[in-house]
């Protein structure tokens, strides 16, 4: 009997082996296929160079920002499809934290793309910035998008390309709430 149920563990566990290395390589053959469609992400750091540490405002982004102590700004552009992927995934509203910069060529195209990912209501809020001719992109040195700038205490700290939804969820600031105690806690505690 003792037998039996040592070759019955042997046996379950050759199969266990088996299916993980199984596992193991569909892994890699997704990986290899997100690859080839290139919706792999690769998120790229973008050196600052002479901007890092700086006032957002010095470059023509909102005042807001020099006070915030923690803000993604991220600039999209009308003519790049990650870009419109990403607007399109917001469906109207901007998670906590993040800030939008779209370059523009002109105010008919910002309209569109504005109105086509039902964006346009955010631009009275201040979190959405139209930057028509690139002019704050110039100024930061940027010449690609999408890419997410990182404010912390009201300073530009660091940046990043953002090839994905999914990689921008990962980026946004998330703030860390205090757990508070309730009134009859505070008595309590007295």
């Amino acid at each position: 009997m003792a037998t039996a149920a040592l070759i019955a563990t042997g046996a379950l566990s050759l199969l266990v082996f088996v299916l993980f290395g199984a596992l193991v390589e569909l892994y890699r053959d997704v990986r290899q296929l997100r690859d080839a469609a290139g919706i792999l992400d690769r998120p790229l750091t973008v050196d600052l160079g002479p901007v890092a540490g700086n006032e957002p405002s010095r470059y023509g982004l909102p005042a807001a920002l020099d006070d915030s102590a923690s803000a993604l700004v991220l600039f999209l552009s009308e003519t790049c499809a990650t870009c419109r992927a990403l607007a399109a995934s917001f469906e109207g509203r901007l998670p906590a934290g993040l800030w939008l910069v779209l370059e523009a060529s002109s105010p008919g195209e910002a309209k569109a793309f504005l109105d086509s990912y039902r964006l346009a209501p955010l631009t009275a809020g201040g979190r959405l910035t139209v930057d028509l001719g690139r002019e704050i992109g110039r100024r930061l040195g940027l010449d690609t998008t999408p890419v997410g700038f990182r404010v912390e205490n009201g300073r530009l700290v660091g940046a990043t390309t953002v090839p994905s939804i999914r990689y921008l969820s990962s980026v946004l600031p998330q703030p860390i709430h205090l757990k508070t105690k309730s009134s009859a806690e505070w008595r309590h505690a007295s």
